[in-house]
């Protein structure tokens, strides 16, 4: 191949890209409609782009940054479970965790804005299952390091990640029944 087909064909890409990318940007509020086939994969790259870019301000402690990458990222691409996984991860176990943020009240706000990630990303997601069974996962978490975040405890968490497995389960999550079974349990006790 010449070096101008080469340059040619890079061109042409890049265009494709930034094309993608000012759609993206001038869409209207409400429900993104899909993207053509043609261009999906390439808000897929800008995506991963913009997903690089969050893990790098998470880890230099920009916490600010990071979110406005990650939401950049789910616009890009709604339909990544593993996106919406992160960014609720980040705000549930690297903001929300006792360490980090010693005053309870953020706390809660922090772990509800994690919750409220995962249910719009049930809304938008590929596998919203996942989600649901994340949401569940984190309830957990949650009861074991930072019970006071729910007003009725470990108990009140417990009841939340069974509610979480349940509606997994009905999503058809393999092994949630058995999750929601036991976190039932331990509500319980």
């Amino acid at each position: 191949m010449s070096a101008w087909r080469a340059r040619w064909i890079a061109g042409w890409g890049l265009c494709a890209l930034l094309l993608a990318l000012a759609l993206s940007l001038q869409r209207p509020p409400g429900p993104r409609p899909s993207a053509p086939a043609l261009v999906a994969p390439f808000l897929e790259l800008a995506a991963e782009v913009q997903w690089i870019r969050f893990q790098r301000a998470r880890l230099r402690g920009e916490p600010v940054r990071a979110l406005s990458f990650a939401t950049r990222a789910l616009e890009l691409d709604p339909a990544t479970t593993a996106g919406w996984e992160a960014l609720a991860g980040h705000l549930a176990l690297d903001l929300a965790s006792p360490e980090r943020e010693p005053v309870l009240e953020r706390r809660r706000q922090l772990y509800s804005a994690a919750l409220g990630v995962l249910e719009r990303g049930a809304e938008r997601a590929r596998n919203a299952g996942e989600l649901e069974r994340y949401a569940g996962l984190l309830a957990l978490s949650k009861a074991e390091v930072d019970p006071d975040l729910d007003p009725d405890g470990e108990r009140g968490l417990y009841r939340a990640a069974a509610a979480a497995f349940e509606r997994a389960a009905a999503r058809g999550v393999e092994g949630a029944s058995e999750l929601a079974r036991q976190a039932r349990e331990l509500a319980a006790r």
